[in-house]
C-alpha cells in the first residue's frame, strides 16, 4: 500500500500528483491519497474509474480530509 500526502494542494495538482504516482504501482497495488481540497475527492475517483483503476473507497477522515484509495487496474 502506497500513500501520497497531498494536503495543500489545488485542483489540479493533487489529481496529477495521484496519476504521476499510480504510474509508478503495478496492477493490483494500492494507492491512498490524502487531501484537503474537496474537488480532489470528486475528480480523483472520476478519473480513476476512467482509467480502468478500481476505487475501493472515498471516506472523509476528519474536518476537510479525504482518503481514497485505489486499485490500480491492468493499464496505466
Amino acid at each position: 500500500m502506497h500513500r501520497l500526502d497531498t494536503r495543500g494542494e489545488i485542483c489540479p495538482y493533487p489529481l496529477i500528483m495521484a496519476q504521476r504516482e499510480i504510474k509508478k504501482l503495478k496492477p493490483g497495488e494500492t494507492l491512498i491519497v490524502v487531501s484537503d481540497y474537496p474537488l480532489a475527492a470528486e475528480n480523483i475517483p472520476r478519473w480513476a474509474q476512467e482509467a480502468g483503476h478500481k476505487v475501493l473507497r472515498v471516506e472523509k477522515v476528519g474536518n476537510a480530509l479525504w482518503e481514497i484509495e485505489i486499485e490500480k487496474g491492468g493499464v496505466s
